[in-house]
């Protein structure tokens, strides 16, 4: 959902070539706040927004039971369980909008179909609204499209649009967006596509926002999509994205709201096909490329609305490592973000505004451990709760604040988590 969806520098090894992060240096250390409440035994806190509202999901104590989706105003609970769509019927919890307390999911019916559903922040407990799927279309009297059976979210902007996919009864996709609250589909794609939104801005174009798609092009690879609302013809315009000179494709990972986005293209190699990061400023400007030493293989994960990148690099210990690059004007810019000292293990687990990472490390003990990265700070471990040794991160508010995820304590239960980063 909402993007990912968004250092003293010491010398790297030089077969590498590039530069290493400090480790955490003498920062006041994050600690975990336990969510009260909890709907169920085994939790998690899955988003945050800028206000510190949270949204998780527990196990429930009842085996046959179905998970437990939840809304707190606070890290600290208490957890407020989300209504479902259908009586014990499922429902999964993705995020909450940074505006309007608008949180995004999707619920079984009765039918045991599946929909984009939206609660809001205000009430909870009330049964959540079905983002409704496109209606039949009909030619004068005769109907020439059945209407979609189905949606599904794939991204959240901070205001609370819903970027989704209708379904056809063949699980044929197409592209629409809800505008915040609204349960009426405005298609974006063209008719059972089978493309895929991956993002959309806050800031509206032409009353709407932009939206970034991947889309199977005619021989099935991915054709690299900008959807813009055109006023003339009252719909969406898609415009394919530039490909850099020699590339055989490339795929969207992210947005930012000044319309900027990141993917990954491919190349032909001699070794293997080569992958590098591809940073576009407009859907017809040439991409920018991350060439790595080595020719080292990279692929980009997210980019905030400063314009700095986040990315992983293949490096010659095996490992791939998370990248921050923070002018996508220069190769050489490119930072590896370490992971904790004893370890190798580092990934992303989201990106803020303030740049910002948060990640999920493995410390010298080998227990999983919640961490943030900051280009001052380095990585940095967030301390555990009472009597807990394992931690997991799920996601970091818009503005760098807060981050969520899960975390043991001395009973060995799974907690639901927040912490204020410093």
């Amino acid at each position: 959902m909402q993007r990912l969806l968004r250092q003293l520098i010491a010398p790297m090894v030089l077969s590498v070539g590039v530069l290493l992060c400090g480790y955490g240096l003498s920062a006041s250390a994050a600690t975990y706040v336990p969510s009260a409440f909890p709907a169920g035994p085994q939790c998690e806190t899955v988003w945050v927004n800028d206000s510190e509202q949270t949204v998780g999901k527990c196990n429930s104590a009842t085996p046959s039971a179905n998970a437990i989706p939840w809304y707190s105003s606070t890290l600290a609970g208490p957890q407020q369980a989300l209504a479902p769509l259908s009586s014990r019927k499922p429902c999964e919890v993705s995020a909450i909008s940074n505006n309007g307390g608008w949180v995004v999911g999707n619920c079984a019916n009765a039918n045991n179909l599946f929909f984009a559903v939206l609660w809001n922040a205000a009430t909870p407990g009330i049964t959540p609204i079905t983002l409704a799927p496109l209606p039949a279309r009909w030619l004068l009297l005769i109907q020439v499209r059945p209407a979609d059976t189905q949606t599904a979210p794939t991204a959240q902007n901070r205001n609370g649009a819903v970027l989704a996919v209708s379904l056809s009864a063949d699980i044929d996709a197409t592209v629409v967006v809800y505008s915040a609250g609204s349960t009426t589909p405005q298609r974006v794609s063209d008719w059972g596509d089978n493309c895929y939104g991956v993002d959309l801005t806050e800031t509206l174009t032409n009353g709407w926002p932009r939206i970034l798609l991947n889309c199977p092009g005619p021989s099935g690879k991915p054709v690299l999509t900008l959807a813009t609302w055109s006023t003339g013809s009252n719909q969406y315009v898609l415009t394919p994205a530039s490909l850099p000179a020699g590339a055989l494709d490339c795929e969207g990972v992210d947005m930012n709201d000044q319309g900027q986005f990141v993917g990954t293209c491919t190349f032909p190699g001699t070794a293997a096909d080569t992958q590098q990061t591809a940073f576009w400023s407009t859907a017809s400007s040439t991409p920018l490329l991350l060439t790595m030493p080595l020719n080292a293989q990279n692929h980009a994960v997210a980019i905030n609305n400063l314009g700095h990148v986040l990315a992983y690099g293949n490096d010659p210990t095996g490992f791939q490592r998370p990248l921050y690059w923070n002018d996508p004007t220069n190769s050489f810019s490119v930072q590896s973000i370490p992971p904790l000292p004893g370890s190798d293990v580092v990934q992303v687990a989201a990106f803020a505004d303030n740049d910002t990472v948060a990640l999920n490390c493995v410390n010298s003990s080998e227990y999983p451990t919640g961490c943030y990265w900051t280009p001052l700070l380095g990585t940095v471990p967030i301390s555990p709760i009472s009597g807990g040794l394992a931690s997991y991160l799920n996601a970091i508010s818009p503005a760098g604040t807060y981050v969520v995820g899960s975390a043991t304590g001395a009973t060995f239960n799974f907690t639901a988590v927040g912490a204020k980063l410093p």
